[in-house]
Order: C-alpha cells, then structure tokens, then sequence
C-alpha cells in the first residue's frame, strides 16, 4: 500500500493551498490517512496520502483542535523520553558483558517494546539483538565469559 501509494502521489506532499499550489516538500513525508483512524479511516490505497509533517500536523489539528493534539504531542514526548531512559539504563550492563558502546545502543533501543519491565527483563530483551536473526546468521558473538 505505501509503495502504491508513494508512487501514486509522485513522492509529494499532496496538501494543496487555498491558492491551488501545492507543497513542494519531497523529504521527511508522512503517510496520512485521510480519514483518521480513530474515525474509521482504513489503510488502502485511496485512504492514504502523502503529507510533510507540518501539513499532517496541520490537518491532525483541523481534525481533533489544536488544545487535543497538544496534549497528545505533550504526551509522545513523555513517553518517547522514558523509553530513552529504560533503554539507557541497559546500556551500562551490556558494556559490562564486553559489547562496544555502538552494539549496546542498538541492542538497548529493542527496550522501545518493554519500558516499563523490570532492568532484568529489559537486560535480557536486549541481548535477544545478539541472537541468531531470521537469516540464520549472529549479529555478533556473545563475549566469552570472564
């Protein structure tokens, strides 16, 4: 569905002004639905858009109220910001096990899914980045026990 989407759209963003132009903006696209979900939009081809983030936003607004969908990107950012720090607390522990600190980044980032699991279980998530992926094949080898 994106890519038909993607392609039906040039690539663009769709948002066309009062004035019949339409933005320029090719980078940092959103996918739109044009009827939120949250009001029974659906994923398909002609449910979608392509929209740069402030034209997205700007129809988020027209849609749900400036006052809603500031609290809503009040909110993103809590969440966004103690994700950030239940993976930060893996990294040290990881980097005790002999990972470099740019594996034991990567590896933290899988906490994303469980912020909220004790630092044991999130420990053990991010040591999952280590383990054979679907090709079969090590990310890298466990360190040898010390």
């Amino acid at each position: 569905v994106k890519r038909a989407v993607w392609e039906r759209d040039g690539g663009q963003c769709t948002f066309v002004s009062d004035a019949g132009r339409r933005c320029p903006a090719r980078q940092l696209l959103e996918f739109d639905h044009r009827d939120p979900v949250a009001r029974g939009g659906r994923s398909t081809v002609a449910g979608i858009r392509l929209r740069c983030r402030a034209h997205n936003q700007y129809g988020a607004e027209c849609t749900f109220g400036a006052t809603f969908m500031s609290h809503k990107r009040a909110a993103a950012r809590v969440a966004a910001a103690q994700r950030a720090q239940a993976a930060a607390e893996v990294i040290p522990y990881l980097r005790r096990l002999g990972f470099r600190a740019d594996e034991a980044r990567r590896a933290a980032a899988r906490c994303d899914s469980v912020p909220d699991a004790p630092l044991e279980d999130r420990v053990r998530v991010a040591l999952s980045f280590f383990a054979k992926g679907p090709q079969g094949r090590a990310a890298r080898a466990l360190p040898a026990p010390t």
